[in-house]
């Protein structure tokens, strides 16, 4: 909690010390007036008056993103002056991923974090996100995330949707876990039944792989392993942390096959009836919580996982690497070369991305 305290009060003063030096004069791109008649009266802010926020969340309170979250609300409170006040009410206690996106987007409630794989039920442009062996490391991601190519698809989403995606933290990369054997090469994945999260892409990749893929809702995992409904999963350390899966599994193969990014996304509506200066407190709220996501709650979160699990004694860890890892990528590959022809948009984050390896 000190080290958190310490790291929310030391971005708190250098995002207000880059506020005071550039005058805070930047604005997102839009104007700042309701748009159309989408809105409601409960997501409408008139310009410079008290706003409040009701900002939900699928995801555990006790993973990384949550904490980055707490450090954005903390920021956006004191910088506003307390007049912008953000309700976050995780742990899915407003319904699951796709029951928040349609609160988002009917206004009913103002912000949402959503990850790629439910934007990817509305849209196929986020599942380049995802693409197996793409992105493998949290600097990669942080990159690719923030570019000028994710910058035009989230612009196209917001253009499609009616949604603002104004910023973004990670859940922690993914890896494969069952109860049957560990897997150290593609043959060992044959015939296993893995949760993998909801995506047509997904999909694909699991069952080029040799496993089979089927799609079991987050919070139901720990009892579909315990009930033997599937043999393991794709999952990140986090997860299985968080959520105690590891009371449920055997093996923990480690192979980063890609990144699990958590969106916060708004109501566009309710968006464009901010100020620009009110948009801007939010923005640099939810960068200093990304931050802090990256350099020090997820990397901390995943050691503590891994020491917590292995302490049990009943999960073994162990890493794919080298040729064998390889063959995982040259399955998975082709992948990409399917999505490059599917959209401009893509085709040019795909290619960015490659650019920094």
């Amino acid at each position: 909690m000190k080290k958190k305290t310490a790291l929310l009060l030391a971005g708190i003063l250098s995002v207000s010390m880059l506020l005071s030096a550039c005058g805070n004069s930047s604005a997102p791109s839009g104007d700042n007036t309701p748009s159309g008649d989408g809105g409601t009266e409960q997501s409408s802010a008139p310009s410079g008056e008290p706003v409040t926020i009701t900002f939900g969340s699928y995801g555990s309170s006790s993973m990384p993103p949550a904490m980055g979250h707490e450090d954005a609300i903390d920021y956006i409170s004191e910088t506003s002056g307390g007049t912008i006040t953000v309700d976050f009410i995780p742990d899915g206690v407003l319904g699951g991923e796709s029951d928040m996106m349609q609160q988002v987007m009917d206004g009913t409630i103002q912000a949402t974090e959503c990850s790629a794989s439910s934007l990817n039920l509305y849209t196929t442009l986020s599942e380049c996100f995802q693409l197996p062996f793409l992105i493998t490391d949290y600097e990669t991601e942080q990159e690719a995330l923030s570019s000028d190519a994710a910058q035009a698809i989230y612009d196209q989403i917001e253009k499609d949707l009616g949604l603002k995606i104004i910023g973004f933290s990670e859940n922690g990369l993914r890896h494969f876990a069952n109860n049957v054997r560990p897997i150290t090469c593609v043959d060992d994945l044959k015939g296993l039944k893995l949760r993998i999260a909801p995506s047509n892409m997904l999909t694909d990749a699991i069952e080029r792989l040799g496993a089979s893929p089927m799609t079991v809702g987050y919070n139901d995992v720990y009892s579909a392993l315990q009930n033997k409904v599937v043999d393991g999963e794709e999952i990140n350390i986090t997860s299985i942390y968080a959520l105690k899966h590891y009371e449920q599994l055997k093996y923990i193969s480690e192979i980063g096959m890609y990144p699990y990014p958590a969106f916060v996304v708004f109501n566009l509506d309710f968006w464009n009836s901010l100020t620009a200066d009110q948009q801007q407190i939010i923005m640099d709220g939810f960068q200093l919580g990304c931050d802090n996501v990256f350099s020090t709650y997820l990397p901390d979160y995943e050691t503590e996982a891994r020491t917590e699990i292995e302490a049990e004694g009943t999960t073994a860890f162990n890493v794919i690497e080298g040729d064998a890892k390889q063959e995982f990528i040259d399955i998975c590959t082709p992948i990409w070369d399917e999505y490059h022809e599917k959209d401009p948009l893509i085709a040019n984050f795909i290619d960015y991305v490659k650019s920094l390896s």
